[in-house]
């Protein structure tokens, strides 16, 4: 056991912060412990007028006996006790090949299991007590392409490199929950060459949760050059900053939870990467954001959590030319009355086609920009909006002016079933199932289920057949046009 060294205690997990003797107890051998959970020790290290340790919280340390701390496990050693000693762990393992089955009983059915572990493809240990590498009789893992290490007791990354020289073919490696040191902090003697290569097939790394300073991030992933996707959540980092040689493979990057307080704080540029995650950052603002350098391959952007209640911040996003999801706290975002902020941010991103998880559908949008246009082409200040504008009077014409503000609570417009035609006044706030139970009187259909609603949408020379497939919707969610659009009645 050594200063450093992580142990788990009854479920609990702590850090070794002291070795030795206690004033008072004779010759006894005690373990001073800083736990994960603040809240579980007596004091900080100070006991009966002497300072053994210090740790972050006052109530953060306890000395227990050096004999009753149980040691941390090999690698090897959890395996066998996962997948090998467990009862139906037959059912557990999933192998490369199928092979006969044969019912095996007492020590032949043992046997057989403890010869298949170096066959197992993943390998899934969260919660354990690994704190070393396998021991020297243990097979290589050559299947194996994902190791789960999540909530271990690791804490050197010297022991990583020795762990994964039995995987040479790994493809996921999860370390989440294990409290890394530093490399600044590893043992000359137990530090490998500085261009060393720890995982050549690694190609998702999860470091998440495991107190990686931001000095670090660049080294641990040059050890990973094929890791594309990071996920390096909950480090507490205040910068993001690699390498042009890491910046150029990363993919996917999810960096929730740390507090950046700015994009800025992403240093560098990204050619190549499509996801990324910023959820809980601290950000309140993505002025200045050049996404089209910075980020130009960006499909998918997570900022929820964070504070962000401008639309410069909502322009700036224009920059990703290529982003298709957004996860966005819209609700923020002041507009004016009579529309929702998420219709305002899908008429501002030509290129989403899913916002918060709702897909952006053809009729959404062309909703969401009709109402931006009506809403927003009269008012006054126009500094953040002048550009939307413009653009979408290019694709739907010359706004008409808005039903809200000319009083109007329903639209006149042409209804067509078979060779039949009627014109009718349908209240905005009018449910499309009770549109259906009308039309359904009105053209003497036996049924209302037995309806389909379809808005054909006339624009300039194009038009759109809109299916109104939600029965729940108001009909003013479609924003029909009196002058160009026409209610299809469809019926079995």
């Amino acid at each position: 056991m050594e200063i450093g060294q992580r142990v788990r205690v009854n479920q609990e997990v702590a850090t070794v912060r002291y070795i030795g003797e206690v004033d008072g107890f004779g010759a006894q051998k005690w373990v001073g412990l800083e736990w994960d959970d603040p809240e579980r020790g007596k004091h900080d290290g100070f006991f009966k007028g002497r300072r053994y340790f210090q740790t972050e919280s006052p109530t953060g340390g306890s000395l227990m006996k050096f004999e009753v701390v149980p040691r941390p496990t090999d690698l090897l050693f959890e395996i066998k006790d996962r997948y090998v000693e467990e009862e139906g762990v037959e059912n557990e393992i999933e192998l490369s090949k199928s092979s006969k089955k044969i019912e095996l009983i007492g020590m032949e059915k043992t046997a057989a299991k403890q010869s298949n572990i170096e066959k197992l493809l993943n390998i899934v240990l969260d919660n354990r007590s690994v704190g070393y590498p396998p021991s020297s009789d243990s097979p290589q893992f050559f299947i194996c392409r994902e190791l789960n290490l999540y909530g271990n007791l690791l804490y050197k990354w010297s022991t990583v490199r020795q762990i994964l020289e039995y995987f040479p073919r790994i493809q996921e490696l999860n370390l989440r929950k294990n409290k890394m040191r530093s490399f600044s902090e590893e043992d000359d003697e137990e530090m490998i060459e500085e261009n060393s290569i720890y995982s050549e097939t690694c190609k998702k790394l999860v470091i998440s949760e495991c107190t990686i300073h931001e000095n670090s991030m660049d080294s641990i992933l040059q050890k990973f050059p094929s890791a594309s996707d990071v996920v390096a959540f909950g480090n507490d980092l205040k910068r993001f900053s690699v390498s042009d040689l890491v910046a150029n493979r990363l993919v996917s990057l999810d960096l929730e939870d740390n507090l950046f307080g700015s994009i800025d704080n992403i240093e560098g540029y990204f050619p190549n990467l499509g996801q990324l995650s910023l959820a809980n950052c601290g950000i309140t603002s993505l002025i200045g954001l050049d996404g089209s350098v910075k980020f130009p391959k960006l499909e998918y952007l997570n900022i929820r959590g964070n504070v962000i209640s401008d639309w410069k911040s909502v322009n700036a996003m224009r920059s990703l030319k290529h982003l298709k999801r957004l996860l966005f706290d819209c609700k923020k975002l002041e507009v004016e009355k009579g529309i929702h902020a998420y219709e305002v941010v899908i008429a501002k991103l030509t290129s989403l086609i899913d916002l918060n998880r709702f897909d952006v559908s053809e009729v959404e949008r062309r909703s969401a920009e009709i109402r931006f246009l009506n809403k927003y082409a009269g008012i006054q200040d126009k500094t953040d909006f002048e550009e939307d504008i413009v653009r979408l009077i290019a694709v739907h014409g010359e706004p008409t002016l808005d039903t809200a503000k000319k009083g109007l609570t329903v639209v006149k417009i042409r209804i067509e079933c078979g060779n039949r035609v009627e014109t009718r006044r349908l209240p905005l706030a009018m449910s499309v199932q009770k549109i259906r139970d009308m039309l359904a009187r009105l053209f003497k259909v036996p049924h209302s289920s037995n309806i389909r609603l379809y808005l054909v949408m006339a624009e300039k020379t194009k038009q759109h057949r809109i299916e109104l497939d939600n029965p729940l919707r108001e009909f003013g969610h479609y924003s029909p046009s009196e002058d160009h659009d026409i209610l299809v009645v469809e019926h079995d």
